[in-house]
This record gives C-alpha cells, sequence and structure tokens, in this order.
C-alpha cells in the first residue's frame, strides 16, 4: 500500500467550503463522489462523544471533509458524555450498516465495552480512527487524532510568561490531577522551569472538575497571594471561576485559560480573560474523515499518532476566520 503523509492540512483552504449544519445529532454530505474499490460512494460514520459545542465542532470539520473530499459524512452522538451503553449502540449500528470507515471519540463508559465491538470492524473490513481520546485497551484504530495536553499546558505557560514580562508570581487552578490534567498541569510547570526563571509558580490547586470548586480555590489563591500576576486555569470551569474572582475583587492579576466555550469566550470578549489556549475541534473531524476516505482507497498514515494543533486565541483575533471556525 502506499503511505500518506500526516501533515496537518491548512485550515484557512477549508473555510469557503464551510456551511452550517441544522441537525444536532447526525448529518450527511457529497456534491461529488469518492468511489472506494466497488465504485461505490465512500460512507463515513462519526460516533462523537455527545452533542455538545466541542461536539458540533467536531461535525463541521468531519463534514466540510466530506465536501472537500466528495464522501457521505454521518455524525452521531449521545446526548451527554456520561451514556457509555447508548454510545456503544451507535458504534454496533454503524458497523452493523458496513459502512466504509468510522471515526470515534470514545467516553469513559464506552472504553470496556468498544473493543470488541471495533474487533466486528476490523472483521468487516472497516478502518477505524479513534479522536479527541485514545483507545488504550485496542489496536485496530488505524491512527488517533487528539491535542497534545503536554504542549497545551506549555502553551498555556509561555504566554502567560509573555503576559507578565517574564517574571513574577503565578497560581494554578487545574482540573482534575490524573489524565488530560496532569498533562497540561506538568506541561505549564515544565515549560516555566525551563524558559521563565524570573517566574515563580507559588500555588496549584486542584478545582476537581466542579465549578464551585473551582471558585473557592479562586478565592482562596487571591487572598492568600494578593499580589499575584497572573491566575491560570487548564480547563474551562476554573478558567470561568477565575475570571469571575478577579473580575469580583477587582485584582489586576491576568486571567489566562485552557478549552472555550460561550461563556469562556463572552468573558474573553469582556477583557475578564486576558487569552485561552483551545483545542481544535473542527480539525479533528476533518482529519478523521480525510484518513478514513484515504484508508478506504488504500493509502495508509504514516503515523498512528496524529497531533492536532491548538490555538492562542484573545479578544484581538477571535473574531477572525480561522480562529472562529475552532471555536463557533
Amino acid at each position: 500500500m502506499k503511505r500518506l503523509s500526516a501533515s496537518i492540512v491548512g485550515l484557512a483552504l477549508l473555510l469557503s467550503g464551510l456551511v452550517g449544519c441544522a441537525d444536532e445529532t447526525s448529518g450527511s454530505t457529497g456534491s461529488q463522489n469518492v468511489s472506494g474499490a466497488g465504485g461505490s460512494t465512500i460512507r463515513i460514520a462519526i460516533v462523537g462523544k455527545g452533542i455538545s459545542d466541542f461536539g458540533t465542532l467536531v461535525k463541521n470539520g468531519a463534514l466540510a471533509a466530506g465536501r472537500e473530499l466528495g464522501a457521505e459524512v454521518t455524525f452521531n452522538a449521545p446526548d451527554t458524555e456520561s451514556e457509555g451503553d447508548r454510545q456503544l449502540n451507535m458504534l454496533q449500528s454503524a458497523v452493523n450498516d458496513q459502512v466504509d470507515g468510522i471515526g470515534f471519540a470514545p467516553q469513559d463508559g464506552a472504553q470496556d465495552g468498544a473493543p470488541a465491538i471495533l474487533g466486528q470492524a476490523k472483521s468487516g473490513n472497516i478502518p477505524v480512527v479513534v479522536y479527541d481520546t485514545p483507545m488504550v485497551s485496542s489496536d485496530v484504530p488505524l491512527a488517533t487524532v487528539a491535542s497534545d495536553n503536554t504542549k497545551i499546558g506549555g502553551m498555556a505557560a509561555e504566554e502567560t510568561s509573555k503576559l507578565i514580562g517574564g517574571k513574577g508570581k503565578v497560581a494554578l487552578i487545574v482540573n482534575g490531577v490524573v489524565g488530560t490534567a496532569a498533562l497540561r498541569r506538568d506541561g505549564f510547570v515544565s515549560w516555566m522551569e525551563k524558559n521563565a526563571p524570573g517566574v515563580q509558580i507559588v500555588d496549584i490547586q486542584n478545582g476537581e472538575a466542579d465549578p464551585a470548586k473551582a471558585r473557592d480555590k479562586a478565592q482562596g489563591i487571591l487572598q492568600a497571594h494578593p499580589d499575584l500576576d497572573a491566575l491560570v486555569g487548564t480547563a474551562e470551569y476554573p478558567t470561568i471561576a477565575i475570571a469571575d474572582e478577579v473580575a469580583a475583587k477587582r485584582a489586576s492579576t491576568k486571567v489566562i485559560g485552557v478549552d472555550s466555550n460561550p461563556d469562556v469566550l463572552t468573558l474573553l470578549r469582556e477583557g475578564k480573560i486576558h487569552g485561552i489556549v483551545t483545542q481544535n475541534p473542527f480539525n479533528m473531524g476533518y482529519q478523521a474523515v480525510r484518513i478514513l476516505v484515504e484508508a478506504k482507497k488504500g493509502v495508509l498514515p504514516t503515523s498512528a499518532n496524529i497531533v492536532s494543533e491548538s490555538a492562542w486565541v484573545t479578544k484581538d483575533n477571535m473574531d477572525s476566520p480561522e480562529i472562529k471556525q475552532i471555536t463557533g
């Protein structure tokens, strides 16, 4: 088989083809046909984690790839990200439908049951690409398309250092102590230690992925360090909590965050957040479909791990077409 470079396709080239989709759970597109070995249109099924702002952007990217490549793409996902059994049913349906490729973002509750279904996909010669969250218990997926969370933490640290002139006191509120949260925390700390000797990390607190707890932690840090130069949240909840607390105290502390949603973007526009590092769900959907279409034509990715690059978003660039494509 031929091998295809896994380099990331320039997102700006997709803007002219991006069209909004009304259906929140599924969609299909394809003005021209890409044919598989049998001459029929290539059909790609994307099974997402849930119906959310993130999921909608993944779907937009997947459908944009379908339009560009002429494939028929469908997107289905449970209402929430805590319905593992329902997501497994959707995955099983895609396999039963004998589609030409499956993109899958496994929920935590689907990790145990998914390998058996993915095994069926392999037996049926259906290529699978995982995105957003790796499937550690299966070797079936051809590739995983996901963010580099250590690098996200490093980006947040670098931009924080720039905002405070490379010196001062900073603190961090994380969204947990394992997995993605730990990678972002460690990436932040490592970058500061290597590149910003004038920056002192005075505290790291765990907001436990809980808005109320994150706000309590923000209050405590600001009270203990009234001279704090920057306070950073490594996910949506702590970012919002930090912004609210800094605004309430009318503090001069810089607010930096990771990930976006409508509330985060509103605070960014109001100047209560100085910048965020955001993932690129649009690109995850686009890359998943691209890889699956190429795989059906016999061209495999050269890497099993494909990084979906993140972006630094500020009030100044948040309305640019490239950033709007990422954040919605």
